[in-house]
């Protein structure tokens, strides 16, 4: 006899269900409080039904992987732009693809993901958010307080604040499946990095070095805000890409990939990136709110992130960490650690292709008490050194897994801890990551975080950038 995945899902789980009506559980279903797909029954939301806000850019590839899962089925498409719901998706593996629109023809379109809540309703299970950085928690939390399981982009929020609320709300709801955007996490390479950290091969640490060359030409940074306005194009829905953020007149060239630069909209370079390369040492170290952070900027500005900058984090010490505890150092823009100093091998980086590995998107160099740590971000293993000599350690056997499949199969299973990026764990981390992007906001000062609140003690500037003010009529609930 044959199954369908939902069937043996549900036959599963079914013991569990019955053991916990006696305990509550009944009453939670009742509530709505229970997966999506047992609110609706076994005879109805056979798939899971998946609402898409943002599908251009990497909201493109989020939807095209999401979508190539067999249990899920798109109920709705949201964007700002019309140029965007009926863009082009590349397939992956054969460099072919079609319009949004002729792979999704009967599938209803929204500018307002607002609008999309209210009219689908019921419709729709769960929600892929892939906006602009600032749209990002009210979005995820929107979707949170209707029961829905969520997917959104890295970086979880902007804010601190927003982070913090996001993980604490995941946290309090047990039938909500999340999953941060941060795919990497699921390759062989960051798989065996993290093995290594989890057996203490290099020792307490004390030092933490991340870098990248971005922004590097991939958005600008370090410009002084433009002055005028110019025609918005009729294709986008301006006030809607405004969103939380304070009003601004627009200008070309703001959107659909350049606003990751901007304070008001982005999280700059360290935001953006430290999510792929600092998620598994953050997670294995047990890191949680830093002590201060220092930034070291090259052309600042207002209203954008610096050009180029070197930001130090400094955190309270663990059992992962040194007694005195770590420090993370953070360089961007075409700012590198130095390696020899840190005593590293010459030719450490394996030649030319290793060399751009280094200094292309980036990675992470760890200095423990028994010795330091080589973690790129992706295509190539971890190295240890010891007293500056390789030690030749084998990595071992990794499966790598399709990291938003994983989310839609522990939706479908209502099993969230098996999300390794969960709401819970990414907003801790980027809470931490927005602390060292905003100092830029107040530079050349130790800023003293203050955890409870979530604010900078000693900078009333840079904490309004880590807890905003909503624009009038976008407020949310357990949010704003």
């Amino acid at each position: 006899m044959s199954l369908t995945r939902r069937e043996f899902v549900f036959t599963s789980l079914a013991t569990p269900i019955a053991a916990g009506m006696a305990g509550g559980l009944a009453t939670q279903i009742a509530a709505g409080a229970a997966p999506a797909f047992l609110r609706g029954g076994l005879g109805q939301n056979e798939k899971l039904q998946l609402l898409k806000v943002g599908v251009g850019g990497m909201g493109g590839a989020d939807l095209r992987e999401l979508s190539s899962h067999k249990m899920v089925q798109v109920v709705g498409l949201c964007d700002v732009s019309q140029v965007q719901l009926d863009g082009w998706t590349k397939d992956s593996k054969n460099d072919k693809g079609e319009t949004v629109k002729a792979r999704f023809p009967d599938v209803p379109t929204f500018k307002d993901w607002r609008e999309a809540y209210s009219k689908l309703d019921k419709k729709f299970d769960a929600v892929s958010c892939s906006t602009a950085d600032h749209m990002h928690a009210p979005i995820s939390m929107a979707a949170m307080n209707l029961g829905k399981h969520v997917y959104c982009q890295k970086p979880l929020a902007q804010g601190a604040w927003e982070n913090r609320r996001l993980a604490e709300m995941a946290a309090s709801k047990p039938n909500i499946v999340t999953q941060m955007g941060t795919q990497r996490i699921a390759t062989k390479w960051r798989q065996y990095g993290g093995e290594l950290l989890r057996n203490s091969t290099i020792g307490p640490i004390k030092e933490l070095y991340a870098w990248t060359n971005r922004p590097a030409g991939w958005w600008p940074q370090g410009n002084p805000r433009p002055e005028g306005n110019d025609p918005i194009p009729a294709e986008l829905s301006w006030d809607l890409f405004l969103g939380v953020s304070a009003d601004r007149p627009y200008k070309d060239g703001y959107t659909p990939f350049n606003w990751r630069g901007t304070i008001d909209w982005g999280t700059g370079a360290f935001g953006d990136m430290g999510c792929h390369m600092l998620d598994v040492p953050f997670y294995e170290l047990g890191l949680g709110a830093p002590i201060s952070a220092y930034c070291n900027p090259v052309k600042a500005s207002k209203d954008q992130f610096p050009e180029s900058e070197s930001v130090v984090v400094k955190y309270a010490p663990n059992k992962m960490t040194s007694k005195d505890g770590l420090t993370l150092k953070w360089f961007d823009g075409g700012q590198f650690p130095d390696f020899k100093a840190i005593g590293l091998p010459d030719g450490w980086e394996g030649g030319k292709q290793g060399e751009d590995v280094v200094k292309g998107d980036g990675g992470v160099i760890l200095v423990g008490e028994k010795g330091t740590m080589w973690f790129p971000i992706e295509h190539a293993w971890a190295r240890v050194f010891v007293d500056g000599k390789a030690v030749d350690l084998k990595p071992g056997q990794f499966k790598e897994t399709n990291h938003w499949h994983n989310w839609v199969d522990a939706c479908l299973a209502g099993k969230k801890d098996a999300c390794v990026s969960r709401f819970e764990k990414g907003g801790k981390m980027c809470e931490s990551l927005s602390i060292g992007a905003m100092s830029s906001v107040d530079p050349g000062k130790v800023l003293e975080y203050d955890a409870e609140k979530c604010v900078f003690k000693n900078s009333p500037a840079a904490s309004a950038a880590l807890r905003r003010t909503y624009r009038k009529g976008w407020e949310v609930a357990n949010l704003s």
